[in-house]
Formats: structure tokens, C-alpha cells, sequence
């Protein structure tokens, strides 16, 4: 089968999971339901993936690019620290409304029993990106003293939680909730 082909039913594959493990969680969600989700035969989702933990894998791996994708890409840095982290944010607030899905499927549900490698060091590239961003920004003096990782998740966590409790309570995602969260976020930032 030809390349074109398959590169169609692999993201039909993947948005399926996404769908079932949004709804389901992971655990609970068996490779049937996603053939299901896919419209295909149980037969197929195996032809591309050896097991869930691989497609939960490719899944991970795909929406952690396009999120970092959607964050930084054509970012410029050399403005102020408060006119470049404001721009992540909207775009953050942006990328929750347009792929909550994903958003969730990344922050609100626990990986560590699956991720492999490739996911894992994927994940650490992207942290540790963010953490050189924020320390370029403490040596021009535009953020507090800290660990710059543990700045990046105290910080990334507020947006997290609000998440949550929207989607907790059955509301909508919007860009305003996304928003009411950069002031907060921020104040954690700012030089003392």
C-alpha cells in the first residue's frame, strides 16, 4: 500500500484515540472502541499499531509536537519577557479552545505507565526548551530568581487546573477563560 494512503487511516487512527481516550480515559478504553471510533475493522488498528500503548504513544507524540508547534513557532524572543510569555499565552489559550481534546489528552491524563522513550524524550526536549526560554529571560532580568523547569510547571499548572475545572463542570473552553489566567500567571514571574 502506498505511503499517501496509510498517512489517512494513521490520523483517522489517532483522532479516534484521541476521541475514545478523551471520553474514557486511557485505561478503560479498549482498541475496539477506537475501530469503532475509526470506522474500521479491529485488524486494521493493529496493521499500524502493534497495541494501544504504541498508538496512545504516536498519539502523545503528535499532539505534543503540534502544541509545541503552536506555542513557539516564529516566537521572537528578543522583546520583553511580558510582550513574549503574553503571546504564548494567547496562543496556549488559542490552541486549548481549537484542540481541547488534545490539551486534555496531554495535561489531565497520567502517561507515565506508557510513554516510551521517544515520547519521554520528547516531552523533556520540549521542558527543557521552555526552561532555557525562561533563564534567558532571568539573565536580562524580566523573571524572579528560580529553577527555571519548576517556574515553567508552577506556572503551566494554574492553565492546567483551570482546564480541569471547566471541563469538570461540563462548560465550554474559550479563549476568555484561556485569558483570565495570564495576569495570575504571570504575577508568579515577575521579578520580586
Amino acid at each position: 500500500m502506498s505511503a499517501t494512503l496509510e498517512v489517512p487511516q494513521v490520523e483517522n487512527l489517532l483522532d479516534a484515540a484521541l476521541s475514545a481516550f478523551d471520553e474514557l480515559g486511557y485505561s478503560a478504553t479498549p482498541v475496539p472502541a477506537i475501530a469503532g471510533r475509526a470506522a474500521v475493522a479491529v485488524g486494521t488498528v493493529y496493521r499500524y499499531f502493534p497495541g494501544k500503548e504504541e498508538l496512545a504513544n504516536a498519539l502523545y507524540r503528535r499532539e505534543k509536537e503540534r502544541l509545541a508547534g503552536a506555542l513557539f513557532t516564529g516566537l521572537d524572543l528578543d522583546v520583553p519577557a511580558e510582550v513574549a510569555f503574553a503571546t504564548i499565552w494567547e496562543r496556549l489559550a488559542d490552541f486549548a479552545v481549537d484542540h481541547t481534546e488534545a490539551l486534555c489528552f496531554l495535561e489531565l491524563h497520567h502517561h507515565g505507565a506508557y510513554l516510551d522513550a521517544a515520547s519521554r524524550d520528547l516531552a523533556t526536549a520540549i521542558d527543557t526548551e521552555i526552561a532555557g526560554m525562561i533563564h534567558r529571560w532571568q539573565e536580562r532580568g524580566e523573571i524572579r530568581d528560580g529553577d527555571p523547569l519548576l517556574l515553567h510547571v508552577q506556572v503551566f499548572g494554574g492553565f492546567v487546573a483551570v482546564l480541569r475545572q471547566v471541563r469538570m463542570r461540563g462548560g465550554p473552553v474559550s479563549r476568555a477563560v484561556g485569558m483570565s489566567t495570564l495576569e495570575p500567571a504571570w504575577g508568579l514571574l515577575r521579578p520580586n
